[in-house]
């Protein structure tokens, strides 16, 4: 497990540095690191996958209840988002308008987004 531990923190230096050298403040780039390696420490405490020792760099797996969860979560967030979008284009067209607006594709995305952490959230509660 110290070699998966190891391998992130490389990979967190990495996305720091790159973010510096692409023109991001210093503080920022040290902050996407921190953040990178916060969650790399997490995912194998988080109760989310199945650890297995025995591979030493990808030691993550899923299993089959992992899966369900995922693939309900993104069944729920894709049916709410076709929904929204059905309401969008029939109000749009009782309105007489031609245009949709990005704002609202990027809100029904970003509560797509939502409804799937939420989803996700809850099934793994239960």
């Amino acid at each position: 497990m110290t070699s998966y531990y190891v391998s992130r923190m490389i990979i967190s230096i990495v996305l720091g540095g790159l973010f510096a050298l692409l023109g991001a403040q210093w503080w920022m780039a040290v902050l996407i690191g921190l953040l990178a390696l916060a969650v790399f420490i997490y995912a194998p405490l988080s109760g989310r996958y199945t650890v297995k020792a025995d591979k030493t760099l990808t030691p993550l797996g899923r299993d089959e209840f992992s899966r369900s969860v995922t693939d309900k979560a993104g069944r729920n967030a894709f049916a709410f988002m076709m929904v929204a979008l059905a309401g969008i284009i029939v109000h749009s067209l009782l309105a007489n308008r031609t245009v949709v607006t990005v704002t609202a594709l990027s809100v029904v995305l970003a509560l797509g987004v939502i409804v799937f952490s939420v989803s996700d959230y809850w099934m793994r509660r239960m």
